[in-house]
């Protein structure tokens, strides 16, 4: 084969091979369904995996569980766009509410959420971050997060924060 002809199959090759893997879906997330992997860093630090669930709509809201019951873990509630009388998870950007907000009557359709991360000594809520979906469907939903959390201890005079990062792919149970 010529040389002229080379660098251009190669790339050629390249494009195709992307194309075929995929763009933008929940593929790209590189977790299984069905399971999240998260990074501490901050005053704690910790790498977590393990099964995602995502819970039925219950109070207008819909809950991923990270994690096992009774062991490490995030939980988070969506307060997703309403539709119409169940909430529906749609891709985009949802950011960090305080809870109180997240049960106040809403006129909007402006998504939120809550967090809770849970670790053998310590337990955290977000303050500010987000959750980008980019796959949501009535028994799945994928995504990234990146959450600032506040350790909740009324004990301590300083709050310790951490930055928690990483990837789901829930499904229901």
């Amino acid at each position: 084969m010529p040389r002229c002809l080379a660098l251009p199959l190669s790339l050629a090759g390249l494009c195709l091979g992307l194309l075929i893997s995929g763009c933008g879906d929940a593929s790209d997330l590189d977790v299984a369904a069905g399971r999240y992997r998260l990074q501490v860093r901050g005053a704690v630090a910790d790498t977590l995996t393990g099964p995602a669930v995502l819970r039925s709509a219950r109070d207008s809201r819909v809950g991923l569980e990270l994690g096992a019951r009774d062991k490490p873990g995030l939980s988070i509630e969506l307060a997703p766009h309403r539709t119409g009388e169940a909430p529906d998870v749609e891709t985009g950007r949802y950011d960090v509410v305080r809870a109180s907000l997240l049960n106040a009557p809403r006129t909007d359709s402006l998504p939120g959420l809550v967090a809770f991360l849970s670790l053998p000594n310590d337990r955290f809520e977000a303050t500010e971050g987000h959750f980008s979906v980019t796959h949501a469907e009535k028994e799945a939903v994928g995504g990234t997060f990146d959450l600032e959390m506040t350790e909740q201890a009324s004990s301590l005079t300083t709050s310790r924060t951490v930055r928690v990062t990483g990837t789901l792919r829930a499904t229901a149970p």
